[in-house]
């Protein structure tokens, strides 16, 4: 039980490391692809070219949506391990499907649904 509420807090962490504004500083900075990794990680869909041309405009810089790509799928990767789906759920945090098109991804889905489940219940107990 210990375990699982460190990596919900995790998990919860993960989610709000990278906001909308930090975004704009890494980008400024020239740092897409941590931009990318970050939105992977946190279960994003990936960011549009007009979203990722805005951003760009904001910080004053051009895109590199090649570093970007990559560090999303980097992201993605480590956000669809099915060893952290049920936690995932367990937090509350909405699945948005980026792990659909994955190896796992079904599995991803189904242990993420349990958890969820779980959260739900939990939720209704107190």
């Amino acid at each position: 039980m210990v375990k699982k509420i460190a990596l919900s807090l995790l998990v919860m962490t993960m989610v709000g490391c990278v906001s909308i504004d930090s975004a704009e500083s890494l980008a400024a900075e020239g740092k897409w692809q941590a931009i990318g990794e970050s939105d992977g990680v946190r279960g994003l869909p990936s960011r549009s070219l007009s979203d990722l041309a805005e951003l760009a405009r904001k910080a004053g810089v051009a895109a590199n949506v090649n570093n970007y790509e990559s560090g999303y799928a980097s992201g993605v990767d480590k956000y669809c391990d099915v060893n952290n789906a049920y936690d995932i759920g367990l937090s509350g945090f909405q699945y948005l499907g980026v792990c659909a098109n994955t190896p796992d991804g079904l599995r991803f889905q189904m242990e993420y649904q349990r958890g969820f489940e779980d959260f739900q219940s939990a939720d209704q107990t107190f």
